[in-house]
């Protein structure tokens, strides 16, 4: 009997798995959910359709015929090199076998979708789940990565680019600081305040010297990192005032926005290979991060500006307060 699977029903292919595995109508209902009488008129149902009886009755439950081992045999044998076929499809989309390689700056990589990387692997569980993390945000990295957000287009014509979100950043401060020193009332008084800057490559550095110029007064800048997670430590434990993207109160209630006639807001970017449309992983990948920015389900990534204070305490459902424990007051 040569057997092919898709000749069958997969109910009932999967009924007469389960029943052979389980060796008794009753234990394979516990298995699959289904009741004993389904799994039976499955089976009969593929007896019939193979011209074969499967399983015999016996003292110690039900035996399996030898048509039913050749069956068990063939089947089993096609799904193992269904399996094997698939992976070989998938590794070869990807840039790395057994891995798919995810690219993002330091800020969006660690902030963002780190809480949320078990939703993408538990799509692509037998693949080890790369987050690249990286604050170089103009070099061309796509050799490397099998998707990528990126805060300008790729020069790499050949890649699929679409728009993934808009960020908008205003400046933030902590309860303490401003208990201290209080809150700027225009650019102009920046000057009074103190700074904390994010200087590396691909960042926005020199954000400060266009506002205040680089003539600043002693104390201005306290802390300077390369790191947006030491940053927003530096402005959570009261150092002083930082642009920062205004999702950080979307995982956080330990910032204040500050307002000021001064607001950035910037365009990002996904990209995949083409010749990887098709894979799975990616494609799952993709609706991974078209769902961890969709601007109906998260209003500060909507392409215009949504004040902090007007999603502050509605979304909270739908984040993962991920620094505060890293800091031990609660502002309110």
């Amino acid at each position: 009997m040569t057997t092919t699977e898709t000749s069958f029903k997969y109910d009932d292919v999967q009924a007469f798995i389960d029943i052979g595995d389980a060796g008794s109508f009753t234990a394979a209902a516990s298995k699959s959910r289904a009741s004993i009488n389904t799994l039976r008129m499955r089976l009969s149902r593929l007896e019939k359709q193979c011209g074969e009886t499967f399983f015999l009755r016996s003292a110690r439950g039900l035996k399996i015929t030898e048509p039913g081992i050749r069956f068990r045999r063939e089947i089993l044998s096609q799904r193992a090199w269904k399996r094997e076929n698939l992976m070989d499809q998938v590794s070869s989309s990807l840039v790395r076998q057994g891995e798919i390689r995810i690219g993002a700056s330091e800020a969006l990589g660690s902030g963002w979708l780190t809480p949320r990387l078990l939703e993408l692997h538990a799509a692509c569980p037998s693949l080890t789940i790369s987050l690249i993390c990286d604050n170089d945000l103009e070099s061309d990295r796509s050799s490397e990565l099998d998707v990528a957000i990126v805060w300008t287009p790729p020069k790499n014509s050949d890649l699929i680019v679409a728009k993934l979100a808009t960020l908008h950043f205003m400046p933030f401060a902590s309860r303490g600081y401003i208990d201290t020193y209080g809150i700027p009332t225009s650019i102009e008084d920046l000057r009074n305040h103190q700074f904390v800057e994010q200087v590396a490559p691909g960042v926005k550095s020199s954000l400060l010297d266009q506002l205040i110029g680089t003539d600043r007064p002693p104390g201005f800048l306290p802390v300077r990192t390369n790191s947006s997670l030491a940053l927003f430590w530096a402005v959570a434990n009261n150092a002083g005032i930082a642009f920062m993207p205004t999702y950080a109160l979307g995982v956080t209630r330990k910032l204040i926005p500050i307002d000021l006639p001064f607001r950035l807001k910037f365009d990002i970017f996904y990209y995949y290979h083409p010749e990887a449309k098709g894979s799975p992983p990616i494609r799952a990948a993709v609706d991974w991060l078209k769902r961890l920015f969709d601007p109906q389900v998260y209003p500060w990534f909507q392409s215009n500006f949504v004040h902090p204070r007007d999603f502050a305490s509605s979304h909270g459902e739908n984040v993962v307060r991920l620094f505060e424990p890293l800091i031990g007051e609660e502002v309110i």
